[in-house]
């Protein structure tokens, strides 16, 4: 009898023992989303088809339709053609440095090719974002700025919460829900030379929203010495699915205080595919500038 409770006092004394050693398990939200962080900024090169549903001013649903996407971030080339009416069939180049930093862009239908600025009316018209913004890095920015902020509040488990598992697009995903409790609107005062784009990639917001709170033409506009009303961060509620494969978050859905403003699904992605010489280049055979 003696034996056996001290059998079981040293079984209970190391089990206790290491116990007390084992390390704290790693939040599953933090580790999620520290590996989706990595991942896309491990991207040197991509393809994509993405479908983008957006609000805009004055329309009753979001709008939006599939575009077909290749990105190098060597020198940041960007190859876009949309697949979907109204504009389907358009296609749009930009190689940083070349055509004096102009895109060049075949509308399809007949029309001639014309070289435009990023910015141009007739490149962003109901568009919430330049062509400049498109692949996953601003949002593994987004989501860097948001975890230092919610960790320097001691408020990262009340902000970013893992939801469990979804199978989505066939592929099988982490579910996060992004809250920020501090979201609300706040006042920027434009400098000389800012755009809605050069003050969203500091701001980490939305470009299109100084378009529908403060009436912003478009983005080409000088905003130097105005008072922008935005908001705090970019939004107040953000819905990921991170694929369990690439981290790559291939389904996003942003709100803000009116409700669902962006939703942006990816699929077919290719990571760091290898491309031709030509392949942002007018004379490649599968383009038709």
């Amino acid at each position: 009898m003696k034996k056996t409770l001290l059998f079981t006092s040293i079984v209970f004394i190391v089990a206790l023992t290491n116990f007390s050693f084992m390390a704290k398990p790693e939040n599953e939200a933090k580790r999620i989303l520290t590996k989706m962080i990595s991942s896309v900024n491990g991207i040197k090169t991509i393809v994509y088809t993405m479908r983008g549903l957006e609000r805009i001013v004055g329309m009753k649903n979001l709008r939006g339709g599939d575009i077909y996407t290749k990105i190098s971030y060597n020198s940041h080339k960007v190859y876009l053609k949309m697949i979907t009416d109204p504009n389907k069939g358009t296609e749009v180049l930009y190689v940083k440095g070349e055509r004096n930093d102009k895109a060049l862009v075949n509308p399809g239908k007949f029309l001639p090719t014309v070289k435009l600025n990023p910015f141009s009316t007739l490149l962003t018209k109901d568009q919430h974002h330049t062509i400049l913004s498109a692949g996953f890095l601003f949002t593994a920015k987004v989501a860097e700025a948001g975890i230092a902020k919610a960790e320097s509040q001691g408020k990262f488990d009340e902000v970013f919460k893992y939801e469990g598992d979804v199978k989505w697009d066939g592929k099988d995903c982490y579910k996060m829900l992004i809250e920020d409790p501090t979201w609300t609107y706040t006042t920027y005062k434009a400098k000389p030379g800012e755009n809605m784009y050069t003050i969203a990639q500091k701001l980490l917001i939305p470009e299109y929203c100084m378009v529908e709170l403060n009436g912003v033409k478009n983005f080409e506009e000088d905003l130097g010495g105005r008072t922008l009303k935005v908001p705090t961060s970019y939004a107040k509620k953000t819905i990921m699915y991170i694929d369990k494969q690439t981290y790559l978050p291939i389904y996003q859905e942003m709100h803000d205080d009116k409700g669902v403003f962006e939703r942006y699904e990816f699929y077919n992605v290719s990571v760091n595919p290898s491309f031709g010489a030509d392949e942002f280049s007018e004379k490649f055979s599968e383009y038709n500038f």
